[in-house]
């Protein structure tokens, strides 16, 4: 699998508007940060986890050129928006696009995009076509065997993922230990780290190392970052094997557990 990060910023993205702050006006582009979602390729297809509100830029600068599905982790505006931006892709390839998600996070999209879902005839695919589809805890989807893990994310159920070696939890402030339990094993982990200071909703660059460090995976990086956080300040800070995640960053991690 090779996996893209198509954007490592928080809902804000980074710079934030009107901000003057050192990592705000930064020249180093490791600092621009795009809302967070990453790019799965593996054997001829295409996947995303989230489809931010800034898909349409992030599909213009690192290329999808077809979408296959798309993981939903919940339902706020930074990881949905972009999905209306997926009608080019059934517009060319005349098909749905499939998403996937937990019950909750299908009932918003349902909601959230409720024009999608209108019995209206629509020639023109003025509104985006859609194929929901609820996940279990663990299936095999496009050849991979997806586990889905339960987040808490300030009240809000989050799904994390493990996809084979791989997994991406991001946007919560508490996971189970059984839910852990499942994470061992993975080979490539990417968690989300809001800022340095606590917060009710999101884990802080502290304790998602500490997550890491628990899991022991050969390589982690670190997302959905703030502009409290400089990526060359906190890449020094970090200790091995983590990394502090970077728009458009790559990498290839092994399909099959091991």
């Amino acid at each position: 699998m090779k996996i893209t990060f198509l954007g490592t910023g928080t809902s804000m993205g980074v710079p934030l508007i009107n901000c003057g702050c050192p990592v705000c006006t930064s020249a180093d582009p490791k600092d621009k940060r795009m809302r967070a979602s990453v790019k799965i390729e593996t054997g001829g297809k295409t996947l995303l986890i989230d489809a931010s509100s800034d898909f349409r830029q992030q599909a213009l600068r690192f290329g999808i050129p077809t979408i296959d599905g798309i993981l939903l982790t919940h339902p706020h505006a930074d990881h949905i928006f972009g999905l209306d931006d997926t009608r080019i892709y059934s517009l060319r390839e005349k098909r749905a696009i499939r998403i996937f998600g937990s019950a909750y996070t299908l009932k918003n999209i349902r909601h959230i995009f409720s024009y999608a879902f209108e019995d209206i005839r629509d020639e023109r695919l003025i509104k985006p076509l859609f194929q929901l589809n609820q996940l279990k805890q663990k299936q095999e989807l496009f050849g991979l065997n997806i586990t889905c893990l339960r987040l808490n994310h300030g009240g809000m159920p989050v799904t994390g993922y493990r996809i084979g070696n791989f997994a991406y939890l991001t946007d919560f402030a508490e996971i189970e230990e059984n839910d852990i339990e499942l994470l061992y094993g993975v080979t490539h982990l990417v968690v989300g780290a809001l800022r340095y200071t606590p917060s009710i909703s999101h884990l802080t660059v502290g304790q998602a190392v500490q997550l890491i460090e628990k899991i022991q995976p050969k390589e982690a990086w670190l997302t959905h970052m703030s502009h409290e956080i400089s990526h060359k300040k906190l890449e020094n800070e970090l200790p091995a094997p983590i990394h502090a995640a970077c728009d458009g960053l790559s990498f290839h991690c092994p399909a099959g557990r091991p």
